[in-house]
C-alpha cells in the first residue's frame, strides 16, 4: 500500500519546469511586482520590493540556475519564503498549487549530473502526473551571500533623507 501522506509542498514553474518549497517555508504567493534595484547587488538579485512594511529582497532563480534572465508575464509571482536572513522573494513564471507530497514518492537527486552547488540545493525529485517536480532547499537554491547584503543595503536607506 503506497503511502498518501507527506510534507505540503508550494509548487511553482520556472520555464517548462516545476519545482516546489515545503509549504512550512513559504509566507505569501503574491503578483510579481518590479522589484527596486540595489547598487552592487549580485546577477541573480532582481532588487528589493516592500512587504507589509518589510524590505524583502527578489531573487531571479531562473538566472542562477539557467543563466537566463526572468521575464515577467500575466501569470507571474513572487514566492516569499523565510530563509536563513530572513525573507526572500523568489521570482517564478507561475505559482501552480500547494500540495502533499508522499514520502515513498521522493527521489534522489542523480549524481554526478549536476555541478556541486546546484545538487546542493535540490532536496529530491518527484515525479506527478508525468512530470518530475525538482524539491529545493532554499538555503542552497538561494544562499544567504545572494540575497542578504541586497537586503541589508536596502535597510540601510529606509528613512533616510539625503540633505
Amino acid at each position: 500500500m503506497a503511502d498518501t501522506t507527506g510534507p505540503g509542498y508550494v509548487i511553482f514553474r520556472l520555464g517548462d519546469e516545476e519545482y516546489g518549497l515545503p509549504v512550512t517555508t513559504v509566507n505569501s504567493i503574491i503578483r510579481y511586482e518590479q522589484a527596486t534595484p540595489v547598487p552592487r547587488a549580485p546577477e541573480a538579485v532582481l532588487g528589493v520590493i516592500n512587504l507589509r512594511g518589510r524590505v524583502v529582497p527578489v531573487v531571479d532563480l531562473r538566472r542562477r540556475f539557467r543563466g537566463v534572465a526572468f521575464e515577467p508575464g500575466p501569470t507571474s509571482r513572487i514566492v516569499v519564503a523565510d530563509g536563513a536572513a530572513g525573507p526572500v522573494g523568489i521570482a517564478v513564471d507561475a505559482a501552480n498549487e500547494v500540495t502533499t507530497i508522499a514520502d515513498d514518492l521522493f527521489k534522489p537527486v542523480p549524481e554526478g549530473v549536476l555541478a556541486p552547488e546546484t545538487a546542493r540545493a535540490f532536496r529530491s525529485v518527484v515525479e506527478r502526473e508525468g512530470s518530475l517536480v525538482i524539491l529545493l532547499e532554499l538555503d542552497e537554491a538561494v544562499p544567504r551571500s545572494e540575497y542578504a547584503s541586497s537586503h541589508e543595503t536596502a535597510e540601510e536607506g529606509v528613512g533616510e533623507v539625503d540633505v
